[in-house]
């Protein structure tokens, strides 16, 4: 049985909230955003054997995916999602002045985000670790 893409994004929107995200809802964009971060999270999530392929008509993955590899897919969502805002501060940063950068505060909000995508990409870490010990554990049965 194959497993929704929504089943994934479900686990991913309980840990972002974006208010941005509710007006993408209303013009039917939301997915194809969403898509776009589970891609990047695909390519991360290495230490699975499974097959990620998805079947973009259907909206599902082809194979089927326990909670645990869900929430290892929306933690690296979220590390795509953090990351994006990250490209985006520094592109707003070349635009101002340094005066202009310093009263918006931007660089302290920049720094933030540098530390808690470090973080998420170490929460990452330690779940494919975690992932790879069980699915190990699992082929000894």
């Amino acid at each position: 049985m194959a497993t929704p893409l929504a089943e994934v994004y479900d686990f991913f929107l309980v840990k972002v909230t974006d208010y941005s995200f509710l007006s993408l809802n209303e013009t039917g964009d939301l997915e194809s955003v969403l898509y776009k971060h589970l891609r990047s999270a695909v390519v991360r999530f290495t230490s699975t054997s499974k097959d990620l392929t998805v079947d973009t008509k259907a909206q599902e993955f082809t194979t089927t995916l326990d909670d645990f590899e869900k929430e290892i897919l929306a933690t690296l969502m979220s590390i795509s999602y953090v990351s994006s805002k990250i490209t985006h501060i520094k592109n707003l940063e070349q635009i101002l002045s340094d005066k202009e950068y310093k009263i918006y505060s931007t660089a302290n909000h920049l720094s933030q985000l540098i530390a808690l995508r470090k973080d998420m990409n170490l929460e990452a870490s330690n779940l494919m670790v975690s992932y790879s010990y069980r699915v190990g554990l699992d082929d000894l049965s």
